[in-house]
């Protein structure tokens, strides 16, 4: 008898992350922290402080990050070189 392989079982949470559009996803602060640097607890300061990246509040002990937030705070920061500048010295 040939044995039949089973098929992979997707967990229901993982199936539905799959279909968010990366732009839309919400990140924890351990995430952001990761990406950014940052401390976690920087980030708590600075939401203590209305300051810094903007974030959604689920509930009060959960705070989640958008994507397309993380990346517009991230695009501000980027400092550009002038390298024609250097190439005149």
């Amino acid at each position: 008898m040939a044995s039949r392989t089973q098929p992979e079982v997707i967990p229901l949470a993982t199936r539905a992350i799959e279909r968010i559009p990366a732009a839309s996803r919400l990140l924890p602060p351990e995430d952001v922290a990761e990406v950014t640097g940052l401390s976690v607890e920087t980030l708590a300061q600075w939401r203590s402080q209305k300051r810094g990246i903007p974030y959604v509040k689920i509930s009060r002990n959960c705070v989640r990050y958008r994507q397309s937030d993380l990346d517009g705070w991230l695009s501000e920061r980027i400092v550009r070189t002038d390298q024609d500048r250097s190439d005149r010295r």
